[in-house]
């Protein structure tokens, strides 16, 4: 049986621990609408599709229903993503830092 959208992105936002209330106020809409994205009542615009796949740190991939052996691969890869991205900022600090000295 094929996982259906809401149900992905309910999975996704219980395995970041986040409540209906928590993702919405994120993605500046209500719990009910997150509910149903949730029940598949609703569809989320792709732009709160993207948001949603950022803030639960999952590939879009994830919930577009790409093979799930591309989706390890797609997550280690995002994870690299966001930690490349965080040495980035610590060394833009870091030149700032140094550049008052």
């Amino acid at each position: 049986m094929k996982t259906t959208l809401g149900e992905k992105i309910k999975t996704a936002r219980k395995e970041a621990k986040l409540s209906q209330l928590q993702l919405g106020v994120a993605l500046k809409v209500s719990d009910k609408t997150i509910s149903g994205y949730e029940s598949n009542r609703i569809s989320p615009p792709i732009n709160k599709l993207q948001h949603i796949a950022e803030l639960l740190k999952k590939p879009i991939t994830y919930f577009l229903g790409v093979d799930e052996r591309d989706y390890s691969i797609q997550a280690r890869l995002r994870a690299v993503e966001i930690k490349l991205r965080e040495i980035r900022q610590e060394l833009r600090e870091i030149r700032v830092i140094s550049r008052k000295k």
